[in-house]
């Protein structure tokens, strides 16, 4: 069981190492953008537009601290507000186009980034790393879902 403590917490090591840079390298693609903000306009954008909800849900956050995320986007007029047409009582939140102009030139940065590393690697490496973190993600996701509103 030693070996599996120490082989945790050396995943423990990587994992934040990856989100310490993952984040880094987000703060400097673009001026405008934080990684906070750079994450929510992904998310937007990957679902074609997002309710308020659907972010507090994802990100496990409590609803004002979305709300005001979202409040500081809309000022910076990097999202936009429509209404749901599957359910009018609620909005969605989209990138403006000057948000996905921003999104576009952070992804190609981003890209170019895991590009970069991940140079020389066989795709089946690269598949298998992806796979690897999806699954890991997708049981985080499941935790989330279990856990009470914060």
């Amino acid at each position: 069981m030693a070996d599996d403590d120490a082989e945790l917490r050396g995943l423990v090591r990587e994992l934040v190492t990856l989100s310490r840079r993952f984040r880094g390298n987000a703060e400097r693609l673009h001026p405008e953008l934080s990684f906070v903000d750079y994450s929510l306009l992904s998310e937007m954008d990957a679902r074609d537009g997002a309710r308020a909800a659907d972010l507090v849900g994802l990100y496990g956050l409590n609803k004002s601290t979305i709300s005001r995320q979202v409040a500081a986007l809309q000022r910076a007029g990097l999202v936009v507000r429509e209404a749901d047409p599957h359910d009018h009582r609620a909005q969605l939140l989209r990138p403006s186009d000057h948000g996905r102009e921003l999104l576009a030139r952070a992804d190609a940065l981003m890209y170019r980034e895991v590009d970069t590393r991940t140079e020389g690697w066989a795709a089946e490496e690269v598949q298998a790393l992806r796979g690897l973190l999806a699954r890991y993600n997708t049981a985080a996701f499941a935790v989330a879902a279990d856990t009470p509103d914060r």
